[in-house]
């Protein structure tokens, strides 16, 4: 599992995510039972992608096809797929074509972004794109308007609990507690990185005290999308030597 945020605001776009790479499979016992298994597989997965210093791609769900991370299929498919003149409105069917049939279609999930040039103007397109459901859509549109927001894949539970809506018991009783509105139309590119890193960061440390698997960790990668300057890490981990 993972933890993948996108904020999409007036100055530009964030993607961030971290770095945890999750392996789970199951085996039976001596009695036939199917046991389940979960080992942190790495610390150093990469989930985030620049493609061309002009988007930002990144991908949860599914970690593998056929044995082999996805993260190397991704670095195959901006090397084959993606030119200096690719539109970010092309790259969603070439997702859905490398990814697709060619390997069963896995249960592999990615955030686009990225601006287009219209009129004129920079254009910002957010797309979530679901290669097992076949699906991709444009997330910051609504009825022809661009709309401002956040979205969240993966390990998404302890974020929800909050910032959206939810129910607390008082003795026998319980009682909906409503989440204060974030004005995404008011938020910097700088509160922007922030809340994104925070999201992730929290949802380490919660998962860090709690009796479940540790499904999000490590380093966490945030790349910026900006209409002029395009796209650039703010922050992103190393190879070093120990």
């Amino acid at each position: 599992m993972s933890l993948l945020i996108t904020m999409y605001v007036p100055e530009g776009i964030v993607l961030s995510g971290d770095s945890r790479l999750t392996v789970n499979w199951s085996e039976k016992n001596n009695k036939g039972q199917e046991i389940n298994y979960s080992v942190n597989g790495s610390d150093n997965y990469n989930k985030i992608f620049n493609i061309q210093n002009k988007f930002g791609l990144g991908s949860f769900g599914t970690a593998d096809i056929k044995g082999i991370p996805v993260s190397g299929f991704i670095n195959e498919f901006i090397e084959e797929k993606i030119q200096e003149n690719t539109e970010i409105n092309e790259i969603p069917p070439k997702l859905h074509e490398f990814f697709g049939q060619k390997y069963n279609y896995p249960d592999v999930n990615f955030y686009l972004s990225g601006y287009k040039t219209e009129n004129g103007i920079s254009i910002p397109y957010v797309y979530f794109i679901s290669i097992g459901n076949k699906s991709d859509s444009r997330i910051n549109i609504n009825g022809g308007n661009i709309t401002f927001g956040a979205n969240w894949g993966g390990e998404i539970e302890i974020l929800q609990r909050l910032i959206q809506d939810v129910k607390i018991k008082t003795g026998n009783e319980w009682h909906e507690a409503k989440a204060a509105p974030i004005l995404y139309n008011f938020i910097t590119l700088q509160d922007a990185i922030d809340f994104c890193e925070y999201g992730i960061k929290t949802t380490i440390e919660t998962l860090r005290f709690q009796k479940r698997a540790k499904t999000v960790g490590g380093a966490i990668d945030t790349l910026i999308i900006r209409p002029k300057e395009g796209a650039e890490w703010i922050r992103k981990k190393e190879l070093k030597s120990n």
